[in-house]
This record gives structure tokens, C-alpha cells and sequence, in this order.
């Protein structure tokens, strides 16, 4: 099976409700950081943060074969995240029952800080699959690097810094597709 069907969402729920490690492993490295930089900005403590996010992962794989996944696994950690949040904030007395309105801004927030993230790590996904050179090009120039700069740390002509961002811009205008707009952000000048 290839790498890419091995990532589809369905295969990887499908693989670890009948305990592939392998498949878990895949989902672990795929969402992990992600998880703990969402957990960390709704509990402010990063070792906490830590230790909810390993807490949902290690009861997806307790619980793998009685849970009926119907969302992707994104959506299901990062609303397991959410509520494991939301609990540990309750026992800690930092979140008081709140009423409808203070819900719905809490919901607001964290559906804008899920956004956020997945847009970070769909990225940076897609920057890190680049050829070793055209990435550290891309890194840097998000870095704020002008070229002249980038050819000096990297030790390279400015001629093949811009050759490289160019053909690394048109391989991310297709890995993202379904993103542009975030090129355009990025790179306002493409």
C-alpha cells in the first residue's frame, strides 16, 4: 500500500480499530504537536498541554474498538482536546459555568483556533515535503529573508535562490490547491 493511501483518514481510523500500531504511529506524528499547541493556547501551561493531548491519544488507542469514528481524525482529536480542556479548566475552578453567550464565544474561539492550526500544519506539510534546498528557501523567505540574503546564508547564487522559490512556489501552488489563498498570504508577490 502507498504511503499516501496509508494517510487517508478512513485507513488510518479503519487500521488502528483493528490495532495497527503503525497506523496509530502515522496519526500520532501527523496531529500531535498540532493538538499540543491547541491544548497549550486553551490551558495557557505547555507541560499540561502535554499530558491532555497524551491523555486523549493514549484513550484513542484503550478505546479504539468500541469508538464509531464518524468524523476525520483531526476534527475527533481536536474536539477531544477541546473537552479534555474544558474539564481539567472546570476542576481547576478557572472556568465558571458560564452562560449562552460566553459558550458560544468560547466555541467561536476554539473553532478559530482549530482553523488556525490545521492551516499551520496543512502548510507546513506541504513545505516540508519540498526538496531540502527549495524548503530552507521557502522557510527563510517566510522568515522575512530577502533573496540577497537567503543566497548568503545559504551560500548560493541569488539567480538560484530565485529559480528555486519559484519552482518550490508552483509545486506548493499544487500540493495547495484547495489553499491558494494561503500562497497569496504568504507570498504576495506570486
Amino acid at each position: 500500500m502507498s504511503k499516501r493511501d496509508q494517510n487517508t483518514e478512513n485507513f488510518l481510523f479503519d487500521s488502528i480499530r483493528s490495532g495497527n500500531i503503525e497506523a496509530y504511529e502515522v496519526l500520532f506524528k501527523k496531529y500531535y504537536l498540532s493538538m499540543c499547541i491547541v491544548a497549550c493556547r486553551l490551558i495557557g501551561d505547555e507541560d499540561i498541554a502535554k499530558d491532555i493531548t497524551q491523555e486523549v491519544f493514549i484513550h484513542l488507542w484503550e478505546k479504539r474498538e468500541s469508538y464509531d469514528f464518524k468524523t476525520t481524525p483531526d476534527i475527533f482529536l481536536y474536539v477531544a482536546v477541546k473537552n479534555k480542556c474544558f474539564d481539567y479548566l472546570k476542576k481547576q475552578k478557572k472556568m465558571p459555568i458560564q452562560n449562552s453567550s460566553e459558550t458560544a464565544d468560547r466555541e467561536y474561539f476554539f473553532r478559530n483556533l482549530v482553523i488556525e492550526e490545521e492551516t499551520y500544519r496543512i502548510v507546513n506539510e506541504a513545505i516540508d515535503a519540498l526538496p531540502v534546498q527549495s524548503r530552507r528557501i521557502i522557510k527563510l523567505s517566510l522568515e522575512g529573508k530577502q533573496n540577497k540574503e537567503i543566497a548568503e546564508e545559504l551560500g548560493i547564487s541569488t539567480n538560484t535562490v530565485k529559480s528555486l522559490k519559484y519552482k518550490a512556489i508552483n509545486v506548493l501552488r499544487v500540493a495547495l490547491k484547495d489553499y491558494y489563498y494561503l500562497l497569496l498570504f504568504l507570498f504576495p508577490k506570486i
